[in-house]
């Protein structure tokens, strides 16, 4: 009996599947059909959403380093065929690359001539960007700007005003413009610099760059250059 069991069992699950198999079929169809749909209909509702929602007006945070300057640079007031002088200020260094004042400086020196000076006294930036001696300075205590490989572009490295001593900014910035049509201040750290008063006051107009989110020095920047006069062109 139980040798016929055995060979009985598999006939009967064989007759019970193929009496179902079509019902088992048709299901599995039926169910691929329905995963088709619902994957197309979300595809369709993705689109949907991107094609309607407006895309976020570009900032200067988020632009691209182009975008940023061409920002900068139409911000910036007419000459009026008088030298103009603009200050790059930040409290941090990572608010305010190198490349910043580098790219701008490259801009504007295809407008006339430009004059950049580094107030970057811990990296002397400049001087290692553009691969130029800085540390040279003749007997009589003179120094003069450093000519770029980039036409009408000058630097004046951070560390002439460590060879120097003193520096009289308001002198250097008024001899710039007789020879410069722009002169550019990098001040990366302002707000530490021990004559960030005098760097403000001299310098009428600035860009100041700080992360939103950081409040404070937003605040400590703004009254620095409100308390000596120095306009703010835009914030980045």
């Amino acid at each position: 009996m139980g040798g016929i069991a055995i060979y009985f069992l598999p006939g009967g699950i064989n007759s019970f599947l193929s009496s179902f198999w079509p019902y088992l079929a048709g299901g599995l169809v039926l169910l691929c059909i329905l995963v088709i749909l619902l994957v197309v209909s979300k595809g369709k509702s993705r689109n949907k959403k991107k094609k309607t929602s407006t895309p976020a007006a570009p900032t200067l945070q988020t632009a691209k380093p182009e975008k940023m300057i061409q920002s900068i640079l139409q911000t910036l007031p007419q000459k009026n065929g008088q030298s103009q002088t603009l200050l790059l200020a930040a409290s941090r260094l990572g608010d305010l690359p190198v490349t910043v004042p580098i790219n701008l400086a490259i801009h504007l020196a295809g407008r006339g001539r430009c004059l950049l000076i580094d107030l970057d006294s811990k990296r002397d930036a400049l001087a290692q960007v553009f691969d130029v001696d800085s540390s040279r300075i003749d007997a009589r205590l003179r120094v003069s700007p450093i000519p770029t490989s980039f036409e009408n572009l000058s630097i004046w490295p951070a560390r002439y005003f460590d060879l120097l001593k003193q520096t009289n900014l308001q002198l250097l910035l008024n001899a710039a413009n007789k020879k410069y049509d722009h002169t550019l201040l990098y001040a990366p750290y302002l707000t530490v610099l021990a004559d960030r008063k005098q760097i403000a006051h001299c310098s009428k107009q600035a860009i100041v760059f700080c992360k939103q989110s950081d409040q404070d020095a937003q605040n400590h920047l703004h009254r620095l250059l409100e308390v000596c006069n120095c306009k703010i062109l835009r914030e980045v």
